[in-house]
C-alpha cells in the first residue's frame, strides 16, 4: 500500500460523523486480491516441478516474473480505484461535516481540519470572499503559525498563483518557494496547491494546501477540483443562511436585535426563569427628544444618534443580555438572572454613560441625548410577559415625567 492509499493518521475517526476508515472496503479487497494472486503464483511451483518436470532455475524465474507482474497489476489497478473512491467519498464527507455546522466560522475550521486529515496536508489555509468586492479574508488555518497569516485579515492575493487560480478557476500547483512571503520556512521542500472554491459558476474563496511533493492526493487535480466545488458550495450556502438569519433577527440601523426576536427571547427566558426560580429583569427605554432632533437637524442626524445609541447599548450590556430596538425610538434590554437591585444599577450606569459623552458630534454640532428607562422583572413585577412589560412601561413614563423639562432630556447644540 503506497503513501497515497493509507488512511489519515492521528485519530481513530477522520470526522466526527464518520466512524472508522472511509477506505476500509478498498483496503480489505486489496488484501484479498493479493492473497489470491500471490497464492496462484506460488501454486505454480509444484505444478511446474512435479508434474511438468521444469528445471528449478526456470521455475524460480517464472515465479519471480509472476510476482512482479501480479504486484504491478494490483498496485496500478488499486491506485486508480483509490483515486475514484476518494473522488466520491471525500467530497461527501466534507459536505456532511461542514454543512452540519450552523456557525460559519466553525464550518470553516471544520473544513480545514478535515481536509488536512484526509489529504495529509502539512498546512492548510481557507480564505473566503465575505463581500462582493472580491477581497479574500483568511477564515481558518491548519499548521500555519498565527504570525504568518493572522485570521480575519485579507489574503495577499496579489501573488501570481493566487491570481491565476481566481481568474482561471482551476487548481494551480507551484513549488512552496513561491509562497514564502506568507508561509513558514518549514514548507521549503514542499508544494502548494491553490484550489478555487466555487459555488456553481461563482468564485467564492480559495483553499491553499501545502504538502510534500510525493503526496498523491495533492497531485490529483480531479480530487482537488471536486473538493473545491463541494466546500465552496457548502460554505456559500451557509454564509447566505447566516446573512438571512442576521436580516431576520437584527435591526438594520442599530444592528441590535429587532422586536420580533426580542419578544421570542423574552418568552423563552421567562420560562427558564420560572423553571429555575431565578430572577429576570427588563429595561424598557424611550428616547426623549427624537422628534425634535429630526425636525431640527434632519432625519440623517436622528438616525446617526440612534445608531450611536445602539452601539453604546451593545458595549454596556453583559454577554448574556439581549439588547434590542423594539420601535422607532424605543429600546429594551433583557437581563437574565438579574434581580431588581442589579437592574436599577444597570439603568443608572446607562444613564450615566449617556450623560458623560454626546451621542452625536459632527461639523461643530454636538448633541446630548436623554433616555427614559423603566425597570421591571420577574418575579417582583408579575408572572407573565404582559404584566412585566406593562410595569416596565409604566415605570418608564414615570421617569419621563420626572425628567421632562430638564436640559439633559433635550438635545443641546454646543
Amino acid at each position: 500500500m503506497n503513501g497515497g492509499d493509507r488512511p489519515p493518521q492521528g485519530r481513530a475517526k477522520p470526522a466526527a460523523r464518520f466512524a472508522g476508515d472511509p477506505l476500509h472496503a478498498m483496503h480489505t479487497l486489496k488484501r484479498w486480491v493479493r492473497v489470491v494472486a500471490y497464492g496462484a503464483v506460488c501454486a505454480e511451483w509444484p505444478l511446474y516441478y512435479l508434474l511438468l518436470g521444469y528445471p528449478l532455475h526456470n521455475i524460480v524465474s517464472s515465479w519471480l516474473f509472476g510476482m512482479v507482474v501480479a504486484t504491478v497489476a494490483i498496485e496500478f489497478a488499486f491506485t486508480q480505484g483509490y483515486k475514484l473512491r476518494k473522488q466520491g467519498i471525500y467530497p461527501a464527507m466534507l459536505a456532511v461535516e461542514v454543512g452540519a455546522s450552523h456557525d460559519f466560522g466553525q464550518a470553516c475550521e471544520d473544513a480545514v481540519r478535515l481536509v488536512a486529515e484526509l489529504l495529509r496536508a502539512d498546512q492548510v489555509l481557507l480564505a473566503f470572499s465575505l463581500h462582493h468586492d472580491g477581497e479574500l479574508t483568511t477564515m481558518a488555518t491548519h499548521g500555519i503559525p498565527p504570525e504568518d497569516v493572522p485570521l480575519a485579515t485579507p489574503l495577499p492575493w496579489c501573488q501570481r498563483p493566487v491570481k491565476r487560480a481566481m481568474k482561471e478557476r482551476r487548481v494551480i500547483v507551484t513549488p512552496a518557494s513561491e509562497g514564502r512571503t506568507w508561509l513558514s520556512t518549514s514548507a521549503v521542500r514542499s508544494q502548494i496547491a491553490y484550489v478555487p472554491l466555487l459555488s456553481l459558476d461563482r468564485f467564492v474563496g480559495l483553499l491553499i494546501l501545502v504538502g510534500r511533493r510525493k503526496a498523491a492526493d495533492l497531485n490529483d487535480n480531479t480530487l482537488l477540483t471536486t473538493i473545491g466545488l463541494t466546500v465552496g458550495l457548502t460554505l456559500d450556502n451557509l454564509h447566505h443562511t447566516v446573512d438571512l438569519r442576521e436580516v431576520a433577527t437584527r435591526d438594520e440601523l442599530t444592528h441590535l436585535f429587532n422586536r420580533r426576536h426580542f419578544f421570542e427571547q423574552l418568552e423563552k427566558e421567562l420560562e427558564t426563569a420560572q423553571r429555575s426560580s431565578r430572577p429576570l429583569a427588563l429595561l424598557l427605554m424611550d428616547v426623549d427628544s427624537l422628534k425634535l432632533i429630526n425636525d431640527t437637524y434632519g432625519h440623517n442626524v436622528g438616525d446617526a444618534a440612534l445608531a450611536n445609541l445602539g452601539k453604546l447599548l451593545a458595549r454596556r450590556v453583559r454577554t448574556d443580555d439581549i439588547p434590542a430596538r423594539i420601535g422607532g425610538d424605543e429600546f429594551a434590554v433583557l437581563m437574565p438572572d438579574t434581580d431588581e437591585r442589579r437592574a436599577l444599577a444597570a439603568a443608572a450606569r446607562l444613564d450615566k454613560a449617556l450623560q458623560a459623552k454626546p451621542i452625536y458630534e459632527s461639523k461643530g454640532l454636538v448633541l446630548n441625548l436623554g433616555v427614559s428607562c423603566g425597570v421591571a422583572g420577574y418575579p417582583w413585577s408579575g408572572e407573565s410577559i404582559a404584566q412585566i412589560v406593562q410595569c416596565a412601561d409604566a415605570d418608564m413614563y414615570k421617569v419621563k415625567a420626572v425628567r421632562k423639562g430638564r436640559s439633559q432630556a433635550a438635545p443641546t447644540p454646543a
